[in-house]
């Protein structure tokens, strides 16, 4: 039986944060069409009418903007998270075009309006990680919204995610929600089909 390699959350992140910082602009446009192109294979996007999905505002992440003019183009409802930094939970935002989102305090991009609203319309809930691990063990930035969010959210679960953002085994709680799949610029992990390997 091979033995997994868990790698402490700190130190996770550390790792891609420095390996983001060495990625240029044009090298994550580039890998992140070949992301879009295998998720757009998925049979979770294609049946997917609404789309939760985060904007990506940070260095180095995978580019949304392109994934969420896709969905708008192919008709699909485009749910996208309002902070709310009290509560540290995330009120329901509607996309409805770049020219309503604001940058909020902490920098992120949202809608200017959000709604205490069910999400039970979603169909497919797209996971920002920093890291994440190949049996599904995600970290981010160390808020807690998307913990919340995706415990309350039994539909699919994917991130997307650059190869050097993906370990071995990450260090996880009883708490932590796992997503469903993971897809790089290289391959498509199943997490339940791995996890039985």
């Amino acid at each position: 039986m091979r033995i997994r390699t868990i790698i402490p959350k700190s130190e996770a992140r550390k790792l891609v944060l420095q390996r983001r910082k060495e990625i240029s602009e044009i090298e994550i446009k580039r890998k992140t069409r070949k992301l879009i192109e295998r998720l757009k294979e998925q049979d979770e996007f294609i049946n997917a009418k609404t789309v939760h999905c985060y904007i990506a505002s940070r260095e180095g992440e995978v580019d949304t903007t392109q994934l969420i003019n896709l969905m708008v183009g192919m008709n699909k409802a485009v749910v996208v998270p309002k902070l709310n930094p009290v509560s540290k939970t995330f009120m329901r935002g509607c996309f409805t075009g770049w020219d309503e989102m604001i940058r909020n305090e902490e920098g992120y991009l949202e809608p200017e309006i959000g709604i205490n609203d069910s999400l039970d319309d979603v169909d497919l809930v797209i996971v920002p990680a920093v890291a994440v691990s190949v049996h599904g063990h995600r970290i981010g930035y160390g808020g807690g919204y998307y913990d919340k969010l995706l415990r309350e959210l039994f539909v699919p679960k994917i991130v997307l995610a650059f190869e050097f953002q993906l370990f071995d085994g990450i260090e996880s709680t009883p708490k932590d929600t796992r997503v469903d799949k993971i897809i790089t610029e290289l391959r498509v992990i199943n997490v339940f089909e791995h996890s039985l390997s």
